[in-house]
């Protein structure tokens, strides 16, 4: 068995366990937003567009606003306090599900309501508080790139790539928000600054810029996003074991892929299999991924890592 052929049969494991979960109504039971956010896109891209679609539409039921938000509560993204600074993130999930799935109308309400993140200097804010940060930005310019809002999209990559070039010290970390000043140097929550090679660092924040400037440069052909995103992936693999040796890397292992694809660099094919493999290997014995913590975790994380492993296995050159 290739190495794509083992990260598909592990997403297969996984899509099996979210698809024994589903209802009868078509959705999980569950009441909390994070539970649902990602896995109307890993059914969709693991074969399953009928079940994910429902799960979709039940989400959108569920948890959406007149206003083209999502939340598990008036003023609540969910029981993850993760979210409710990064408030925006489930969404982008969804409308990326939507168009997938051909729900247009659901996926344009959501980014006219997303768009009113964007700051004036092209990034995204991941809240109300107006400071873009790294994957905000990527996984809306991504969304912007999807829907033929090329303009929005080339900001957001001109953003990603002037964070990276602006980094005062790569050696030490990387500071994943900025303002008109340049990084905000200050910020010192694990959230705000990856601190390089250190273990179980949120490794996702710089994996999305990196895949998501090589995808924006597959189409628009500037020469600088794919610099800086060969830049981004010199940075991961600046982080050495560490950064392969987490369940954090995903997006790092997905960028890397598509990156190994459109170069053919062997160091990016590399750690994009080194993460892979990694995530393999935590796979619990039922299909899922973070058994033992709370339902929004093992939802989110299984379909998750699902989704990138079918991700992965596509780009493997």
């Amino acid at each position: 068995m290739s190495s794509a052929e083992g990260y598909e049969a592990a997403a297969r494991r996984g899509a099996d366990w979210l698809l024994s979960r589903l209802r009868p109504d078509g959705g999980f039971g569950e009441t909390d937003l994070a539970c649902y956010y990602k896995a109307p896109a890993a059914l969709g891209l693991a074969g399953h567009p009928r079940q994910a679609r429902r799960l979709l539409e039940v989400a959108v039921e569920r948890f959406g606003t007149p206003e083209g938000d999502f939340v598990t509560a008036e003023g609540v993204k969910s029981a993850n306090p993760v979210f409710q600074e990064f408030w925006c993130y489930p969404n982008g999930w969804l409308a990326l599900a939507a168009h997938r799935l051909g729900w247009f109308g659901v996926a344009h309400q959501a980014y006219r309501h997303l768009l009113t993140y964007r700051t004036g200097d092209g990034g995204f804010s991941a809240n109300d508080a107006g400071v873009p940060d790294a994957i905000s930005t990527a996984h809306l310019g991504l969304l912007a790139l999807t829907l033929g809002d090329l303009d929005t999209a080339r900001a957001a990559g001109d953003w990603l790539t002037k964070l990276l070039v602006t980094q005062p010290h790569l050696a030490t970390g990387f500071h994943l928000r900025a303002d008109e000043h340049g990084p905000r140097t200050a910020d010192d929550s694990p959230l705000h600054v990856l601190r390089t090679g250190a273990p179980d660092q949120p490794y996702f924040m710089i994996g999305y810029p990196l895949a998501y400037l090589t995808r924006l440069h597959q189409l628009g052909g500037d020469p600088a996003h794919l610099t800086a995103a060969i830049g981004y992936a010199d940075y991961a693999l600046s982080c050495g074991e560490h950064l392969r040796s987490t369940p954090f890397s995903h997006k790092v292992g997905w960028g890397a892929a598509i990156l190994a694809r459109h170069g053919h660099d062997a160091r990016h094919r590399d750690l994009a299999t080194g993460i892979a493999d990694h995530l393999v290997s935590l796979q619990a014995e039922d299909g899922s991924w973070s058994p033992d913590g709370p339902a929004y975790a093992t939802f989110d994380d299984t379909a998750e890592i699902t989704h990138w492993l079918l991700e992965i296995a596509a780009e493997l050159p």
